[in-house]
C-alpha cells in the first residue's frame, strides 16, 4: 500500500483551502478535480491522477491499486463514529443500481478539519444506500484508516481569484 507519511499534506490541504471559493454547485466538479491533481502531485510520486479518463476511480497507485477520493466540509462526525453520508454515485436521473467494484480504497478528506483516512471498497459498501438518484455512503470510523489529522494547509492564496482573473485575460 502506499506510504502516506510521504504525502506533503500542509502543501495538499493548501491547495484545499485555496479552493474555498470554488464550492457553487456550478464549480464543484472543478474543486474537487483541482484537489485531486494536488493529491497526486504532493504523493511523491504514490498516485498517478486518472480521475479524467477512468471512471470510478480517481488515481492509479504505484502499489497497482485503485483509489477513489471523496471530500467534504465535516466529514468526519464529532458526535458519531461514522462519516457524514456520502455520494458514491449519481445517476442523474437513471438509477443503475449499486455499483459494481470500482476502486480498492477510498481517500476520505475532511476540508473543514484538515483530517485525512482511508478504506476499503467493502468498508464502503457496509452501509450502501441505494436512492432514486444516486448511491450514498457512510463509513464507520472502526473501518477507516486515520493518517492525518488537523494539518495546518500552507497558504496558497485564493485559487477562485486567480482562475477568474485568469479567465478575463484570456478572453
Amino acid at each position: 500500500m502506499i506510504d502516506f507519511k510521504r504525502f506533503d499534506l500542509p502543501n495538499i490541504f493548501g491547495v484545499v483551502k485555496s479552493t474555498e471559493g470554488l464550492k457553487s454547485r456550478q464549480r464543484r466538479s472543478l474543486r474537487a478535480e483541482i484537489q485531486e491533481i494536488a493529491m497526486a502531485k504532493y504523493s511523491d510520486g504514490q498516485l498517478e491522477y486518472v480521475g479524467d479518463t477512468a471512471k470510478g476511480q480517481d488515481f492509479k497507485g504505484v502499489d497497482g491499486l485503485s483509489y477513489e477520493s471523496k471530500g467534504m466540509d465535516g466529514m468526519f462526525c464529532k458526535t458519531k463514529p461514522i462519516t457524514k453520508e456520502i455520494t458514491l454515485m449519481n445517476f442523474q436521473g437513471n438509477n443503475t443500481g449499486l455499483p459494481d467494484k470500482t476502486f480498492d480504497y477510498m481517500l476520505l478528506w475532511d476540508t473543514k478539519t484538515h483530517t485525512a483516512g482511508i478504506c476499503s471498497w467493502d468498508s464502503c459498501m457496509k452501509n450502501a444506500t441505494l436512492k432514486d438518484d444516486s448511491v450514498k455512503i457512510r463509513v464507520h470510523f472502526d473501518d477507516i484508516t486515520f493518517f492525518a489529522k488537523n494539518v495546518t494547509p500552507i497558504e496558497k492564496g485564493d485559487l477562485s481569484t486567480k482562475l477568474f482573473n485568469l479567465i478575463e485575460e484570456s478572453i
